[in-house]
């Protein structure tokens, strides 16, 4: 994948987390609760792993240090 800021190779990779993968327009004051705010977005997905956790297919330039998830193709699968 090209980065959409400077065009240069970007690296696949993953955002692993225990308790989920969540975005919000704020900090939470407790972070385990930040998937219940009505603004919460879950990026992150469960492989069915009881111990794995959530995690989100990203894509990192290392040249301009951007990070990509892309939520809709493919974040929830490994290859």
């Amino acid at each position: 994948m090209k980065c959409p800021f400077c065009g240069k190779d970007m690296e696949k990779g993953y955002i692993q987390s225990r308790d989920g993968v969540i975005w919000r327009k704020k900090k939470s004051a407790v972070s385990a609760l930040a998937c219940f705010a009505s603004d919460a977005v879950d990026l992150g997905t469960s492989d069915g792993n009881p111990f794995g956790g959530s995690f989100a297919v990203v894509y990192r330039c290392a040249d301009c240090g951007k990070f990509l998830i892309d939520t809709q193709n493919g974040n929830h699968t490994e290859s």
